[in-house]
């Protein structure tokens, strides 16, 4: 055997003298006896003696013969057990050897750097050592040395003049497979909490803070576990006993109460094994470390065979934490997230790398756990009882969510739910996927999960109200949505369709309260998977399980479960399926598709609304919301729509004259040969078709705006599709329906999910001449003035002339042509009153009027009382004379020049 090094690696664990000396003692007999451990005969291994060394309690109860080669004095059963106990750290020993960390050791030893301790200790340098300034010390013992001294020394007396700085001797002792913490991280750590634990004095006062929050119902739990291990009941009803009363019987428990709901509603088969898996765990004779890593992989094994909730973080944490309330020196209470947080900030390493389980992983993790104990029990004197007061100090310490001083000190783990009624609720709460580049930022997934948080930078109030609306409880995903039309693993025709890729899942443990963050449980190994037809591109989606696509996409993500992509190409055609025959989905989703034209004169806010309209659909607001209303958020309004736009979710069209069913649904376009050579002609899509196919393969609500709506032919642009606009002809309703587009041949239909806005100004053409197709299939709403919305600029009653206008409008023409108020909601100073007079107002006049300038000053009250010199507001005349020669041209009627004054004067207008 490898004697030394056995002992080195020992030391370097963290494990106690006595602990040592026993493994020393006990390996050394093992290897006299079988053989070399480390050159033993073909076919036998260190697994296989360990193995042939099985003994159990039935074999003590039945006599059975001790199946060892040398004899043994004593209690057979438990002197096996060390015998193998020890075996499995030699075992590990091994596997430490052959998968060593990376960086490099300047071809140090262990021994080494044991040797220079060593030195350390002995010299009268050594306290002088830990004064040094540093960021990175080494802990052996309880003590802490400079990373920087100790390595520096090993190389001295190795002939090497290398002087690594703080970050290399940090490397190499990671790689060596010493401990080297982070101090000024662990100075915070300890600091938050002692102010969080103010009465704290040491680990074995049976009162105060501490006390009561971490300790007493932990000791209550190992008490009553091992009382269940010990009983004379069988395993499968031991082991239901133990996993409720670690995942539903109190407060702040280290198991999940969701996989106990999946055991529960799992075959009969499965919920018996995973039980005995459980019973087993805790009653294990083996090596604690034997007994976690045969767990665990059962576990594994069981989440192949169909209990898909067991993955990664939960077999971590059953086999650990239940091995670790048996034996509390040995093993802990166990939560992914809060380990790789300890493991990340004070030590800088990545724990549980493996996406399976691995022992060294585990070895790693109760290594630096060892090394804690050590360092608070010596340098510190607070006299920890097992390794479970290291586990409360440091999830006490990580939590970033405690109250402050004057709030009830609270563990984030006690405000998930432990009550059957909140666990109830929570079965029918929403699931939440959410975006990790909002705000064109790049993407933010991998810093949620080291921090164990989700974010949003500057969050609009929608996304502000759900936010807070998130439960600790509660299931989060973080996804990244786009379309993609190769590549796909089901036929789709060459068709879009929408993808979702799940990055990360975790449960919500915190709402921060700011409408921006909550903390996350984030499931560490989970592989990045893409779900398609059933997708949602805004940041923040809540996705309630009620209706079957929803449950299968929470299943899909949350649980593991692969897409059944036939489901959607033949049972749901309006989320982007091909279908083999026209049917009803048979969970269709009803929504009351809205068809709408926005008419009025110019300037009435047309643009205003429609922008409201598109939003409030997409984001599915209510018609009072102040977004939607209130003018002083007119920018906030203006950003959500041009968010919405940049998304894909409102697309924007204006209909001109010669606009043609082959811009609007599909054309055939000119394309290149592949030789260059020539030309062929192919369909391309216009932008019916393309928001229509959007829309068709998202679950979001979509919106098509046509401005100028009516300028163009409408019988000549939607062809044959006017009829598929219809609300009860839209796909997913009950006469939904598709037809064969003319130049591709694909089967198209509108999805109930995309809205048409149109917009009309009456001014340019009457609403009497309308196409009466499009009238009879979309509502109409007219936007008239409302002068009632401006107030009075320097002396100018805005709303008072704004009415004078239109109603000599009205009279001369009529009320078609009058002008709106939103030319005029911007004007903070008559300067800018004066702008739209003379740049809007009285050329659009002169338009309306087909340039009779009478009538425009009749407008603006600048009439001809009969007089060539009176006081006017805004337009100037003068009479030209008639030319020589023309008959009797003092008779003629007279001409007059028209021209707009540079000052305005409002008075004559207003009246005065």
């Amino acid at each position: 055997m490898r004697e030394v090094e056995f002992k080195a690696w020992l030391e370097a664990e963290g494990y106690s003298q006595v602990t040592i000396n026993t493994q020393m003692t006990d390996v050394r007999r093992l290897d006299r006896s079988y053989g070399n451990l480390d050159d033993l005969p073909d076919g036998q291994t260190v697994a296989s003696i360990r193995a042939s060394l099985a003994y159990s309690k039935a074999d003590q109860r039945a006599g059975r013969p001790s199946p060892c080669k040398f004899a043994i004095d004593g209690d057979l059963y438990d002197n096996l057990a060390h015998y193998r106990a020890a075996l499995n750290f030699y075992q590990r020993f091994l596997d430490a050897r052959s998968a060593p960390r990376s960086g490099s050791t300047f071809d140090l030893t262990p021994q080494n750097i044991l040797d220079a301790i060593g030195r350390c200790n002995s010299s009268a340098s050594a306290a002088e050592g830990v004064e040094e300034s540093s960021k990175f010390w080494l802990l052996h013992r309880g003590r802490r040395y400079s990373s920087n001294a100790i390595v520096r020394d090993a190389l001295s007396q190795n002939g090497s003049s290398a002087q690594p700085n703080d970050f290399r001797c940090k490397a190499t002792l990671d790689a060596l497979g010493f401990v080297v913490i982070d101090w000024p991280a662990f100075e915070i750590l300890r600091k938050n909490f002692l102010a969080r634990m103010v009465d704290f004095e040491n680990f074995h006062r049976q009162d105060g803070g501490y006390w009561t929050t971490e300790r007493r119902d932990k000791n209550q739990l190992i008490e009553k576990v091992r009382t269940l291990a010990e009983s004379s009941a069988d395993d499968r009803s031991v082991g239901e006993r133990i996993y409720k009363a670690l995942s539903v019987e109190g407060r702040g428990l280290p198991l999940s109460w969701r996989t106990l709901d999946e055991v529960q509603k799992t075959e009969t088969e499965l919920r018996d094994r995973f039980y005995t898996i459980v019973a087993t765990l805790a009653r294990s004779g083996d090596d604690p470390m034997a007994a976690i890593t045969n767990g665990a992989r059962a576990l594994e094994q069981l989440k192949i065979d169909g209990i898909d909730g067991l993955r990664r973080g939960e077999v971590l944490a059953i086999a650990i934490s239940i091995v670790g309330t048996v034996h509390p020196e040995t093993a802990t209470w166990f939560k992914i997230s809060r380990v790789e947080a300890m493991g990340q900030r004070l030590f800088g390493r990545k724990l549980f790398a493996h996406p399976q389980f691995q022992p060294t992983d585990l070895d790693e993790y109760l290594q630096l756990m060892r090394a804690l104990f050590g360092l608070f029990a010596t340098e510190f004197g607070w006299n920890p009882v097992d390794l479970f007061d290291v586990q409360g100090l440091v999830w006490v310490a990580l939590d970033d969510k405690w109250p402050d001083e004057d709030g009830a000190p609270v563990q984030e783990s006690a405000m998930l739910p432990s009550t059957h009624e909140e666990r109830d609720a929570l079965q029918q709460a929403p699931y939440w996927f959410v975006g990790a580049s909002y705000g064109g930022r790049d993407d933010q997934a991998d810093r949620f999960l080291t921090e164990g948080i989700w974010d949003i930078g500057t969050p609009s109030d929608r996304q502000r109200e759900q936010i807070l609306r998130m439960r600790p409880g509660e299931r989060i995903a973080i996804k990244a949505t786009y379309v993609r039309r190769n590549g796909l693993p089901f036929e789709n025709r060459g068709r879009t369709v929408s993808v979702m890729q799940i990055k990360a899942i975790g449960v919500i443990t915190a709402n921060a309260g700011d409408g921006r963050s909550v903390s996350v449980a984030w499931e560490t190994g989970y592989n990045p998977r893409e779900w398609y037809h059933y997708t949602y591109q805004p940041t923040i989606w809540q996705v309630y399980p009620n209706n079957e696509m929803a449950k299968r996409l929470i299943r899909f993500a949350f649980d593991g479960e692969t897409q059944d992509y036939s489901w959607f190409l033949q049972n749901l055609p309006h989320w982007g399926g091909l279908l083999t025959e026209e049917a009803p989905a048979p969970d269709p989703v009803k929504r009351s598709p809205l068809n709408l034209i926005l008419y009025g004169p110019p300037g009435t806010g047309k643009t205003y609304r429609t922008m409201a309209e598109a939003v409030r659909l997409c984001r599915d607001l209510a018609d009072s919301d102040p977004l939607l209303i209130d003018p002083a958020r007119r920018q906030e309004l203006r950003k959500a729509y041009e968010e919405l736009r940049g998304q894909g979710q409102i697309g924007f069209v204006t209909f001109h004259q010669n606009y043609a069913y082959e811009d609007f649904v599909e054309g055939l376009r000119p394309k290149p040969l592949a030789d260059g050579v020539g030309f062929t002609l192919v369909a391309e899509p216009g932008i019916l078709r393309r928001m229509a196919e959007a829309a068709e393969a998202s679950a979001e609500e979509h919106v098509l705006v046509i401005d100028e709506i009516n300028r163009a032919n409408i019988s000549k642009v939607f062809g044959e599709l006017i009829t598929l606009i219809e609300p009860d002809k839209r796909l997913g309703m009950d006469e939904g329906m598709r037809l064969i587009l003319p130049y591709s041949g694909a089967r198209f239909g509108v999805p109930a999910n995309l809205h048409i806005i149109g917009t009309m100004n009456t001014a340019d053409r009457s609403i009497a001449l309308l196409d009466t197709a499009l009238r009879r299939r979309f509502e109409f709403r007219e936007l008239m003035p409302n002068a009632t919305l401006l107030g009075t600029v320097d002396g100018i009653d805005l709303a008072a002339m704004l009415t004078t206008i239109n109603e000599r409008i009205e009279y001369l023409f009529d009320r078609e042509h009058q002008i709106g108020h939103a030319y005029f909601m911007r004007c903070e100073k008559r300067a800018d009153v004066d702008d739209v007079m003379r740049h809007k107002i009285i050329p659009l006049l002169a338009e309306y009027f087909y340039e009779d300038w009478a009538k425009v000053a009749a407008v603006l009250g600048d009439a001809n009382d009969g007089e060539d010199t009176r006081d006017v507001g805004f337009i100037d005349r003068q009479q030209l004379k008639a030319p020589d020669g023309i008959v009797g041209s003092e008779d003629v009627a007279p001409r007059y020049r028209w021209s707009v004054r540079k000052i305005f004067n409002y008075d004559r207008l207003m009246g005065k």
